[in-house]
C-alpha cells in the first residue's frame, strides 16, 4: 500500500505545470481575453465528454480551471504590469486561495494591487507565504471601521497607524522565521490568518505584548482575567475609556471593564501569532465584551471571558474581510467544514466551477459536491440562486424546505431558510403558511436561540409599524414580551422594547410608549445598576420628556 502511495504522489509531482508553459505560450495581454474564452470552451468541452468528476484537486484540468479563472481577473487589474499579473498567476497556490477566499463585498482592484505591489517589493515572501499575503491582501482592500477597535474608547487615544500591507507582509515573515509565533503560519488558512492580520496597531505594540504577556497558547483564556476589572467605572457611569492612552501597557497598568479585557487579549493574541476575536453580546444584565482565539488550525475557543450564567445566546464579532458581523455560532459552524481535509478541496472545486460555469455541467458539478459533502453550505448557496434565477415557485419552496431539514441543528441558518419560506407565503398570500412559519421561527428557537425569534418578532413590529397600524403593532409587542420573558433582558430591552418605544414616541404615540414601557419593565425587573437598568431609567426619561400632558 504505501509503495502504491508512493508511485501516485510521484505521478502528481510529476504532473506538468500547465499555468507555467501557458504563460510563456501567451505574453501578450491583448490575446489574453480571447484566449480565456477559448480556454473556458475547452473546458466546458472536456467535462461534457468526461463529467465533472473529472475535475479534481492537483489535475489538468483543475489548472486549467484556475488559470481560467485568474485571466478572468486581468480586467481588474487596472494597469498592473502584465509581467506581475503573469508571475503571480504562477504561484499555484496563491492563486488558489486567492480564488477559494474572494467575495464580492471585496474590492477586487485593490486587493490585486496589494498582490501586485508584494510581488514586486516581497516576491520571496510572497511565494513562501501565500495564504498570508492573500489575508493580508482582503482584510486591507478597505479601510477599517471608523469605530476600531470598538465604540467605548475615543478614536484618538487609540495608538493607530496607517498600515502598509507589503510591510506587515515581509515583518510576519520575519517573526515567521524567527519562530516567534505560537502558531505556525503556514499551518493556518486565509479563514484563520485574517484574524491574525486584522489590526492597525504599530509594531512596538505588538513587541510590547510580546514581551510581557506570557501566557502559553494553550491557556490563553486566562489573558483576559489578567487585566484588573475596575468596577469603580461602572460606579461612575464611565463606559468610555476615561484615559488619553489606550495603549496595552496603560491598559495594563489601569486595568479595565470587559471591553478593555477583551481588546487587550485580542491584540495580545495577534501580536503571539494566535488569531483572535472580539465578541459581544446581550445578556441578562445588559451588554457583554469578551475574546475567541484559535486554540490550533481549525479549532477555535471563542468563550474567553464569556459569562455563562448571564446566558449570552450569542456573541458577535466583526469579519475583517468585509466588516459585517460574524456569529461565534458561525464560526464553529465554518470550522465544520474541515478545509484542510482532501474531500473540502473537492467539494470545493466542484462548487467554484458550478459558480462559474452555470450551464448542465456547472449543475452537474454542484450535484456531485452536494452527494459527497451534504452539508457544504457554499454548495447550497450556489444552489439556492440558480433556483432564485430559474426555479418555479414549487421548486423555490422544496428547496428552503429541504435547506430547513439539512441544517435544521444549526439555528441561524434554520432561520434563514424559514424566513425565505416566510417571504414566499407572503408573497402568495397564504395567510395560513404565514401564521404556521412565524409560530415555528417563534417557537423552535425560543430556548437555545431565541434572539432569532426576538429577531423575527421585531421584523413583524417594523411591518406593523410601517403601515402605521399601531393598536397591531403594541398587540404584538405585548405578545413577545410575555413569550420572552424570564430570558436574557438585554436582547428584550435593547432589540425590542427599546426600538418599540423610541419608534412610538417619534410617531407621537405616547400613551402606546408608556403602556409598552411599563410592561416592559414590569416583565424585565433589571438588577439594579445593571446596563439594563441604567438605560430603561433614560428611556423613561426621554418618555417623560416627550409627553405633552406632563
Amino acid at each position: 500500500m504505501k509503495c502504491a502511495i508512493l508511485i501516485l504522489g510521484s505521478l502528481f509531482l510529476a504532473l506538468p505545470d500547465i499555468r507555467a508553459s501557458w504563460w510563456e505560450e501567451n505574453p501578450n495581454p491583448e490575446t489574453w481575453v480571447q484566449s480565456r474564452e477559448s480556454l473556458g470552451n475547452q473546458l466546458r468541452e472536456k467535462l461534457q465528454k468526461e463529467s465533472p468528476a473529472a475535475l479534481k484537486p492537483g489535475s489538468s484540468v483543475e489548472q486549467e480551471f484556475r488559470l481560467w479563472q485568474w485571466l478572468g481577473e486581468w480586467p481588474e487589474a487596472r494597469g498592473m504590469d502584465p509581467k506581475i499579473f503573469t508571475e503571480l498567476g504562477k504561484n499555484h497556490e496563491l492563486v488558489r486561495v486567492y480564488l477559494e477566499n474572494i467575495q464580492k463585498e471585496d474590492r477586487r482592484g485593490q486587493v490585486l494591487e496589494i498582490l501586485s505591489k508584494m510581488q514586486t517589493q516581497a516576491p520571496q515572501e510572497t511565494k513562501d507565504l501565500p495564504a498570508l499575503a492573500v489575508a493580508i491582501a482582503l482584510v486591507f482592500d478597505q479601510p477599517f471601521p471608523v469605530i476600531w477597535p470598538h465604540h467605548q474608547v475615543p478614536a484618538s487615544a487609540v495608538p493607530k497607524e496607517l498600515v502598509d500591507p507589503v510591510q506587515r507582509l515581509t515583518e510576519m515573515a520575519q517573526l515567521q522565521s524567527k519562530r516567534r509565533y505560537a502558531l505556525n503560519l503556514p499551518d493556518l488558512s486565509v479563514k484563520e490568518l485574517k484574524f491574525l492580520v486584522d489590526h492597525s496597531l504599530p509594531e512596538s505594540e505588538m513587541e510590547w505584548a510580546r514581551k510581557n504577556v506570557t501566557t502559553s497558547r494553550s491557556s490563553f483564556n486566562r489573558v483576559f482575567d489578567s487585566i484588573r476589572y475596575d468596577m469603580s467605572r461602572i460606579e461612575k457611569n464611565e463606559y468610555a475609556w476615561p484615559f488619553p492612552s489606550y495603549r496595552l501597557s496603560e491598559i495594563k497598568d489601569r486595568g479595565g471593564i470587559c471591553v478593555d479585557q477583551a481588546y487587550f487579549a485580542a491584540m495580545a493574541g495577534k501580536a503571539k501569532g494566535i488569531p483572535t476575536l472580539f465578541f459581544v453580546g446581550q445578556g441578562d444584565s445588559g451588554g457583554h465584551a469578551w475574546f475567541g482565539f484559535l486554540e490550533s488550525p481549525g479549532r477555535w475557543e471563542n468563550d474567553c471571558g464569556r459569562y455563562r450564567q448571564e446566558r449570552y445566546t450569542v456573541g458577535a464579532a466583526l469579519d475583517p474581510q468585509t466588516w459585517k458581523p460574524i456569529t461565534d455560532a458561525q464560526l464553529e459552524f465554518l470550522a465544520r467544514s474541515k478545509e484542510r481535509s482532501e474531500t473540502y478541496q473537492q467539494v470545493k472545486l466542484w462548487t467554484d466551477f458550478s459558480m462559474a460555469f452555470n450551464g448542465a455541467e456547472g449543475e452537474a458539478a454542484l450535484e456531485l459536491a452536494l452527494g459527497s459533502q451534504p452539508d457544504f453550505l457554499p454548495a447550497w448557496e450556489c444552489k439556492g440562486r440558480y433556483v432564485d434565477q430559474k426555479g418555479s415557485k414549487e421548486a423555490q419552496k422544496d428547496f428552503w424546505e429541504a435547506f430547513v431539514k439539512r441544517f435544521f441543528r444549526f439555528p441561524e441558518l434554520r432561520v434563514l431558510g424559514q424566513e425565505r419560506l416566510l417571504a414566499l407565503a407572503k408573497a402568495e398570500g397564504n395567510e395560513a403558511a404565514v401564521r404556521r412559519y412565524e409560530k415555528l421561527i417563534l417557537v423552535q428557537n425560543r430556548s437555545q436561540r431565541f434572539d432569532l425569534s426576538i429577531g423575527s418578532a421585531a421584523s413583524r413590529l417594523e411591518e406593523a409599524i410601517a403601515e402605521e397600524d399601531w393598536p397591531q403593532a403594541e398587540a404584538a409587542f405585548r405578545q413577545a414580551l410575555r413569550e420572552f420573558k424570564g430570558q436574557a433582558g438585554g436582547q428584550l430591552f435593547y432589540y425590542l422594547t427599546e426600538p418599540f418605544v423610541l419608534a412610538a414616541i417619534d410617531a407621537g404615540q405616547i400613551n402606546t410608549a408608556k403602556k409598552s414601557l411599563a410592561e416592559a419593565k414590569r416583565l424585565l425587573r433589571p438588577d439594579k445598576g445593571t446596563l439594563v437598568a441604567r438605560d430603561l431609567e433614560r428611556l423613561e426619561a426621554k418618555l417623560e420628556a416627550a409627553n405633552p400632558e406632563k
